[in-house]
């Protein structure tokens, strides 16, 4: 049990560092002859390392629940907060194919929104788990 706790220690920082990285990467200021080559580092990000690790993290995480049978309180709440790290992905994801879509268009406002969210989640999730409040 203790290699699938790594495992999902590992995933979850790859994941929260991709979370916290690609709105910045995003909303970068590039010039049109590295437009291309732009959309296609954050495409990779999001797709060679954030979705992975999101997968990973998040069925290491069901394992760890289950080999464990951890039922508290403090584990709905942190779920709760995980939900809203997965709707910070899918939001990414959204954005990044509307940006393939309306190159033109600005997504710094909801680039913003979703790196201050996982900004503000994801150290929620961390003392939730070391404290465990209740």
């Amino acid at each position: 049990m203790l290699w699938l706790l790594l495992l999902h220690i590992a995933a979850v920082i790859c994941w929260c560092g991709s979370l916290l990285y690609l709105p910045a990467l995003m909303t970068g200021v590039y010039s049109d002859s590295e437009e291309e080559s732009h959309q296609a580092l954050t495409l990779k990000v999001f797709s060679s390392i954030a979705t992975p690790a999101a997968l990973v993290a998040i069925a290491s995480g069901t394992g760890l629940f289950l080999t464990g049978g951890i039922i508290d309180r403090w584990l709905i709440l942190k779920l709760t907060l995980v939900v809203i790290l997965v709707m910070c992905h899918a939001l990414t994801g959204w954005i990044l194919i509307r940006t393939e879509q309306a190159p033109d268009k600005n997504f710094t406002l909801p680039c913003v929104a979703i790196g201050i969210t996982a900004a503000i989640s994801i150290p929620a999730i961390v003392w939730i788990v070391l404290t465990k409040p209740f």
